[in-house]
Order: C-alpha cells, then sequence, then structure tokens
C-alpha cells in the first residue's frame, strides 16, 4: 500500500469547487480518454462523432493504451476530486486473470487505483465504481455527469455542459476563433462535406491542397490539429527538413480526419490545420476553476517539462512565486473565465499562456478539463506544512518497479518526508512494471533536481 507520513489533506477538491457558490450539484465524474485509432475496452466503442487526432502518441502498444487511457490518467485527473461519485472503466478481463479471481476479489488494475487514493483522507476520496461499459452507470435522478473529453458512448447519460459545447471549447480551431488574445492563425478548414467523403480520389486532392498552406508559408511558424492532447497534434517548424517531416505525418493524419467526416459532426468542423506564428519562450500552464457564474479561481500557475519527442512530460511550480503569479495573469485569467462563460462551460480548465515581445499575453492553447497540472495546487498545503517549497509532477513514467519495490525504494520519501505523492498507478500486464504520475517535492531546485534523478534511474525510457 502506498502511504504517506500522515493522510494527505488537499487545500481543495473539484468537490468543493463544483458546491462553491451555493447549492449541491450532484454531479458524477465519468472519467475516460478517448481513444483514437483501436478499442481501448471491448465495452467503449471508438467515436463518430466526437473524433480526435494522436499522431504523435509514443506507443501503438494496445495494452498500454488501455491502462493509460482507462485507467493511469482517469486516476490522476481524478486525485483532486474530492468526496464525489467516479466511475472509471474496467479493463478487458482476460482467460488467465479470469480464473484467479472471485467474485469479491478486485482486479489488479482496481486494486491499483485504491490504493493511490487510499492515500489522502477518507473525507477527500472519490466514491470509486467500476463499469465495463457506459450503460452499466447508475446514476441518481437529478445527477449529471462532467467528463475529460466528450465521446459518442456517454452522450446516453445527462452532462453538466453539453457535449457539443465542451468539444468546441476543446478545439485549437475553436480558440483562434475565440476573441481571447492567441498568436496571428491561419485556419485551413476542409471544403469537403460528408457527401463528398466516399470520393477517394477528391479526398487525396483536398489533402494536397490543406498541404499547400503548410509547403507555401515561410517558417517560423506551428501547425496544430484541432482535437489533440499533450502537445501530440502540435508540430513546430523552423526548418526545410521540420517542414518536411510535418507533412509526412500530416499527410495521412489529415486524411484520416477528412474520412471521419459524416453528417453527425461536420456542423462541428472536425477537421482543419491551424497554422499559426510562432511565439519564441517559454509558456506557462495557468490552471483554473471556472465557477457556474463565470468567477475564475486560481489553481496553479506552473512551467512546463517536455520529453524529448515534444510531447508533454510534466509541470514544475516553485509555491513561493505563485501570489507574483497569480496577479500576473490575473486579466488573463478573468478572460478565460468570460469567454467560458459566454460558451457554457463551467468547470477544471487549464491554459498554456506565452508572452510576446510587446508584453502581450497570448493563448496558446486551452485544456477545457482537469489538466496534469492542476493536482499541484491543492497540494500547496500539504507540501508547505512539510517544509517543501518547490515541486514536480512527473507523467506516465514506466518504472522498473512493482508498487511493493516502489515503497521499499522510496520508503523514506513516502513514509517520512512526505516528498513523493503518487497521483496514479498501474501496474503493466505481468504485474513487474508500475506506470506512474508522481508528484515530487524538495525544499528547493537542487534537492528536487536529485530527487527527480533518483526516481528516473528506473525509468525504462532513460534506458534508451
Amino acid at each position: 500500500m502506498l502511504s504517506a507520513p500522515v493522510p494527505i489533506v488537499l487545500d481543495t477538491t473539484l468537490r468543493d469547487l463544483y458546491t462553491c457558490e451555493g447549492g449541491d450539484e450532484d454531479i458524477t465524474l465519468v472519467f475516460v480518454i478517448p481513444a483514437v485509432e483501436a478499442q481501448t475496452s471491448a465495452g467503449i466503442p471508438l467515436s463518430m462523432k466526437f473524433t480526435y487526432q494522436t499522431p504523435a502518441y509514443p506507443t501503438k502498444n494496445g495494452d498500454l493504451l488501455a491502462r493509460e487511457h482507462l485507467q493511469l490518467m482517469p486516476q490522476a485527473f481524478a486525485f483532486m476530486a474530492g468526496k464525489m461519485p467516479l466511475v472509471m472503466f474496467d479493463l478487458n478481463q482476460d482467460a488467465k486473470e479470469f480464473r484467479v479471481l472471485n467474485s469479491e476479489s478486485r482486479r489488479p488494475h482496481q486494486a491499483d487505483a485504491y490504493d493511490v487514493f487510499d492515500q489522502l483522507t477518507p473525507l477527500q476520496r472519490p466514491e470509486l465504481t467500476f463499469v465495463e461499459k457506459p450503460s452499466d452507470i447508475k446514476l441518481g435522478q437529478d445527477s449529471r455527469v462532467a467528463v475529460i473529453s466528450p465521446m459518442d458512448c456517454l452522450l446516453l447519460l445527462p452532462h453538466l455542459v453539453d457535449p457539443e459545447v465542451h468539444y468546441e471549447a476543446l478545439s485549437k480551431r475553436g480558440l483562434a476563433l475565440s476573441g481571447l488574445p492567441t498568436p496571428d492563425s491561419e485556419i485551413v478548414d476542409t471544403v469537403l462535406g460528408p457527401a463528398q467523403i466516399p470520393d477517394h480520389e477528391l479526398v487525396d486532392c483536398e489533402v494536397q491542397r490543406m498541404m499547400s498552406r503548410i509547403r507555401s508559408r515561410q517558417p517560423p511558424f506551428v501547425i496544430k490539429m484541432p482535437q489533440s492532447h499533450a502537445g501530440q497534434g502540435t508540430f513546430i517548424v523552423r526548418t526545410e527538413a521540420d517542414r518536411t517531416d510535418a507533412i509526412r505525418t500530416l499527410e495521412p493524419e489529415t486524411k484520416r480526419m477528412l474520412n471521419q467526416i459524416n453528417s453527425s459532426n461536420a456542423h462541428m468542423s472536425p477537421c482543419s490545420l491551424i497554422l499559426q506564428s510562432l511565439i519564441p519562450g517559454e509558456a506557462i500552464a495557468l490552471s483554473l476553476f471556472i465557477t457556474k457564474s463565470g468567477r475564475p479561481i486560481f489553481n496553479a500557475c506552473c512551467s512546463q517539462l517536455f520529453n524529448t519527442d515534444g510531447s508533454w512530460g510534466g509541470n514544475f511550480c516553485d509555491y513561493r512565486e505563485e501570489g507574483t503569479l497569480r496577479a500576473q495573469y490575473a486579466d488573463t485569467a478573468a478572460k478565460l473565465g468570460a469567454h467560458m462563460y459566454k460558451m457554457g462551460y463551467w468547470g477544471p480548465m487549464g491554459a498554456d499562456i506565452m508572452t510576446d515581445a510587446d508584453g502581450r499575453q497570448l493563448v496558446i492553447d486551452l485544456n477545457v478539463r482537469v489538466t496534469g497540472s492542476h493536482s499541484l495546487g491543492p497540494l500547496r498545503g500539504h507540501f508547505a506544512r512539510l517544509g517543501l517549497n518547490v515541486a514536480t509532477t512527473l507523467s506516465c513514467l514506466v518504472l522498473r518497479l512493482t508498487r511493493e519495490e516502489f515503497q521499499e525504494e522510496f520508503r523514506e520519501e513516502l513514509l517520512h518526508l512526505g516528498s513523493i505523492v503518487v497521483n496514479a498507478w498501474i501496474h503493466t500486464k505481468d504485474g513487474k512494471t508500475g506506470i506512474a504520475r508522481v508528484t515530487l517535492a524538495a525544499r528547493d531546485k537542487k534537492e528536487l533536481d536529485e530527487l527527480v534523478k533518483r526516481l528516473k534511474a528506473f525509468n525504462i525510457a532513460e534506458e534508451k
């Protein structure tokens, strides 16, 4: 069992935030990451209306994708849920696992999830239920669901936010048209409709028409696909080699986007490319909660960490600087709150923001859901009580350790110092390796870097 010096008490939870303006909202979290190319569970079919893109996702391994999409990321996003209903989806059960279980046993992935949430004080643990398919979800008469991303299979459930509104709020195209301060953007929409998609020759010509805008644009610039996660659909073009690499990936991906256009989604413009000016410098991740009245509640402001392939790898936060950062980005937060209120969205969200040469704060991405940096905010007080000033969240580590081996290796940090919090953990199928999202904290950056180095020594990706 994963343990802490004392049960972790979060500064705030989603339950607190959803009810902060009065009323007793009956909300159930249904957390799952949408699959793009192949089903991750027999009970969750691919979406035909709400389509997504992840061309740069680091693995095509179906079992690993299922463990990340159904378990790891939903656990991480639900870490700050608080005492409210949480629904997660079971992994497919194989024959060997079925033989060793009885009706009263928790399956291995279920045990992993409970182990993570048991780090929290009992008053802030989510009320976790596992189901095989959406039709198994039981809701109260007035209950509505909050989701990470809209999915076709969840449409049978009453949603807190209209799924089409949420999908538009998540869209990179939507951001470019939002009126929020953004880099200069060019939207390359398809001119084809559902009736033209069966014509393969016409689709191929349309792919080349859309690619022509990339071929003719002067570097540097950024290309974004409309619905992608964690930087997996973003391409930075600084050189001709970058352009060639981007087109090599985008040609088949754009064709796939075109072939997903149908009568149920054409009105949502699901196929486009967004070309933006490249803003030099570093982006910060601002995480907020937008209340029902459109008021933005500050959660955290962090720098971002990226893996060598350009995908999102985590966040870093110095809690001593957050008062200054909260004031610095207050005007942008207010604009985001007003925009979300106008759209009809309320709930958790994040924004990636850069400052240009003229000092303008520009929104380069919106993640209208719980984000990877959200848990850093509610852990602020927990770490402060332990004398820890800086923290980093690391995503999707694949560790050469079981849960028990991890606890033994980092016993001092877990049991005594409280400098490691496990936000999510799922064992691989053989039970010998752990996939994890963890938050590490320390008194200063030097001490934190040393702890990160120790942990990454067990990360399989670091060994390659």
